[in-house]
């Protein structure tokens, strides 16, 4: 089997699990990974290593990558293959090394896993409650507290192979294309999107897709990675693939999770009417990285050809523009801002942990009225409605939470997991007092919150953000943690109106105030 034939059969699934692949495949996919450092340390210092994950994760590809520090140790490579019936055997050798203080390796898919850890309840104790801490504490909030001893846990799930300098797709990039350079001869396309992805504009353009997809909150495994860039570039090969094969069109095209998730930043989406009427009126001749369109959908609607034909060409064209045009940046700033701003967020979160707290309380008072520009008290809302579909008209606020009560903090892994590929799927708002009360605030919400700051109406996003900080604010003062207006003051707004006024009593009388400033 040829190189071109190795990376076709990776797009279509048949090639991805190293158990069908020979030593040389292996070591043509093999990308080095700070897991496989944590690991070999770990067998170095004769733990007990539980490597879990997903089917597609790259779990055996990281043991075979090992396999000169494994001779005379026990690796079990893949649980699935086990019967019922030899669980008991599996946890008898792996106690045997506990007691014996010898290393051994262990990868097991998520539900093996579980079944795995619920096994050793009635089987030791004491290897039971060792092993639930550390799984318990992969991920932490600021201070480790926790001692590595016997046992250590690498849950690939929490690797994102998309993380912030996307060294995973610049080096599978660059040795796929190196692989392809002898085939490009024989076919323009392929000779194409070669050339345009080794070029440096093409790929950065990709990368910055990406690090988007890496915002989503979803878990992507080498599999999808290895699927997308091998489509991209060889589609072009495969009669049977519909599509001209051009990467750029390839991207948007294919069908695994990664490029479906690709689609919501296809440039296609990007509406900047004057390049638009420039690019279908054939007028942009300067700025092409590797190649000036020769057709333009203009061209199609003079002749022979129908509106669909002129229209696909287009957004093939744009699209083209996009990856390859030195003039794509007013495109590019198109994109959506609350992604850029979550990646922000991440990034600053420890150095501006404050100024960024103040910036979600607000949105999340404008979840419940949108003229309120309070930042440093997050209200108390009481809303009451029999109908859920509508939103709540009126809305009453007593009491409230004081900032300084409140800390915001992203997980990070624990310290001997600091090699793992990592980017946070979500961060914390909690307690300060009682850090066990938090809301965990994924990237979904986060968008939200960014759309809120950016000036989206709340009213036309889902209900289950205002029902989220509900449920955290009541968990707040159920801890205790509120506080009263000053004089007893309650605030009545009318969340339709976008108002609010102050409501006191004194000397058993209502006084409602002027409209309360925000």
């Amino acid at each position: 089997m040829d190189n071109l034939q190795f990376i076709q059969r990776l797009y279509n699934g048949k090639y991805c699990y190293s158990d069908s692949m020979t030593e040389e495949q292996i070591s043509l996919l093999h990308i080095a990974s700070g897991v496989e450092d944590i690991i070999r340390l770990m067998v170095e210092q004769r733990r007990i290593v539980f490597l879990t994950g997903n089917p597609g994760d790259g779990k055996t590809f990281i043991i075979k990558a090992l396999k000169d520090i494994l001779d005379g140790i026990y690796v079990e490579t893949d649980m699935n293959r086990l019967a019922d019936s030899d669980i008991d055997h599996l946890m008898d050798v792996i106690l045997d090394c506990y007691e014996q203080n010898k290393p051994c390796i262990i990868a097991a898919n998520e539900f093996p896993f579980h079944k795995l850890t619920t096994h050793f309840k009635s089987k030791s104790e004491r290897f039971y409650k060792e092993l639930m801490e550390i799984k318990r504490n992969i991920l932490i909030y600021g201070n480790q507290t926790i001692e590595l001893k016997r046992i250590c846990i690498v849950d690939l799930n929490e690797r994102n192979l998309l993380d912030e300098d996307c060294y995973v797709i610049k080096t599978v990039l660059d040795r796929f294309t190196n692989m392809l350079q002898p085939y490009c001869t024989s076919n323009t396309i392929l000779s194409h999107n070669v050339k345009a992805l080794k070029s440096s504009l093409p790929q950065q353009q990709l990368i910055n897709i990406f690090a988007y997809i890496s915002m989503s909150g979803e878990h992507f495994v080498i599999r999808d990675i290895l699927g997308a860039l091998s489509y991209m570039l060889v589609s072009c090969t495969d009669p049977d693939q519909e599509g001209d094969g051009y990467y750029y069109n390839a991207l948007f095209d294919g069908n695994n999770e990664l490029m479906s998730f690709a689609l919501q930043f296809d440039p296609i989406l990007l509406s900047c009417p004057s390049w638009d009427e420039k690019l279908w009126n054939g007028e942009v001749k300067d700025g092409w990285q590797i190649d000036c369109p020769q057709k333009w959908p203009i061209d199609i609607s003079k002749d022979i050809g129908t509106v669909e034909d002129a229209v696909q060409l287009f957004k093939s064209i744009k699209r083209k523009f996009f990856f390859e045009n030195c003039f794509s940046q007013a495109l590019v700033d198109l994109q959506p801002q609350d992604f850029n701003k979550c990646i922000d967020i991440l990034v600053k979160i420890k150095q501006e942990a404050r100024s960024i707290k103040r910036r979600l309380i607000k949105s999340m008072n404008k979840l419940f009225l949108a003229s309120d520009e309070e930042s440093e008290q997050l209200r108390i809302w009481t809303v009451h409605s029999y109908d859920l579909s509508r939103t709540t008209g009126a809305a009453v606020s007593t009491r409230y939470i004081p900032t300084e009560e409140l800390e915001i903090v992203a997980p990070v892994p624990v310290a001997w997991l600091n090699k793992m590929e990592y980017v946070p799927s979500f961060i914390v708002m909690r307690s300060i007092k009682r850090p066990d009360v938090k809301l965990e605030i994924n990237m979904d919400l986060l968008r939200s919150l960014i759309l809120i700051e950016n000036g989206y109406p709340a009213s036309l996003l889902s209900s289950q953000y205002e029902q989220v900080v509900t449920q955290f604010v009541q968990a707040l003062c159920a801890a205790d943690i509120a506080k009263d207006y000053y004089d007893g003051e309650t605030l009545i707004a009318n969340r339709r109106e976008g108002s609010c006024k102050k409501l006191r009593i004194s000397n058993a009388k209502y006084y409602i105030g002027r409209e309360a400033e925000h």
